[in-house]
């Protein structure tokens, strides 16, 4: 064959068949590939957000591909978990499952007393593969508070003692948490919510009042997430209320958080 002259047609065939085959394979693969990744769990929330240590707390984790759940092991072997239930899951009307899950699965997750750390970070694993990390908040025996409905208003408030971390949920369209606390004049006071951060669907505000009902300061998004973070110098002494809600008027089980007040 002469340098520089055409293939032959055989062999330009053969080179194009190659190609062709090559191509295939690799897409062949990415599919495949793209196939076994969306069978992979993934946590969406855990309910509630945050597990007392020292006690067994009963967990619901919600999110896709949950159902074959085989395992929970947490980051941390001295956490763990017995799944109980696992199945289906109901996704609120007009709502994405990617949002709020279509799997759940329910176990009983014990923290020692002793735990070191404010999170402990935790997996499911399936037949399929493991999902990434996913975290619940640790709280401590009498260092926080439960939410305790009705506190829905001005007149039915909640009291708080400060400093306190409270575990609460906007549990329906609408809802209103109101809490209330006594400051004293010149005090910080500083107020923020774990929500958004740790997988729930809450994306709540933060509304500071007086005792006359007037409104001294608000907190929507923070940098980076959706979290709400409010700082302010109280005026004078007396009664003051926060209250939470979903800047969407949104709620449901899912629409857990976590409150954390300190004044100085």
């Amino acid at each position: 064959m002469i340098v520089g002259s055409p293939l032959p047609v055989v062999l330009r065939f053969e080179l194009l068949f190659s190609v062709a085959m090559a191509l295939l394979l690799v897409e062949g693969s990415a599919q495949d590939a793209k196939k076994s990744e969306e069978k992979l769990p993934r946590v969406v929330v855990a309910v509630p957000l945050g597990i007392v240590a020292g006690k067994t707390n009963i967990v619901e984790i919600r999110g896709l591909n949950l159902d074959t759940a085989k395992a929970l092991p947490f980051s941390d072997a001295a956490v763990t978990a017995r799944i109980t239930a696992k199945g289906k899951a109901d996704v609120p009307q007009n709502q994405k499952k990617e949002r709020f899950g279509d799997t759940q699965v329910k176990a009983e997750v014990f923290v020692p007393v002793d735990f070191k750390g404010d999170e402990a970070a935790f997996f499911v694993e399936t037949p399929d593969g493991k999902s990434t990390p996913a975290k619940l908040a640790v709280l401590r025996p009498g260092a926080f508070a439960e939410e305790v409905e009705d506190n829905g208003s001005f007149s039915k408030p909640q009291m708080l003692t400060l400093p306190t971390t409270l575990r609460g949920r906007i549990q329906a369209p609408q809802d209103v948490d109101v809490f209330a606390f006594e400051g004293k004049a010149g005090q910080r006071i500083t107020a923020e919510i774990l929500a958004a951060r740790l997988g729930s669907p809450l994306d709540a505000t933060l509304t500071l009042w007086d005792a006359r009902n007037t409104l001294l300061a608000s907190a929507d998004d923070s940098p980076g997430d959706r979290d709400p973070r409010l700082a302010f110098t109280l005026p004078a002494t007396g009664r003051y209320f926060l209250v939470v809600q979903d800047a969407h008027d949104a709620g449901s089980a899912t629409h857990g958080y976590l409150l954390k007040l300190e004044g100085k």
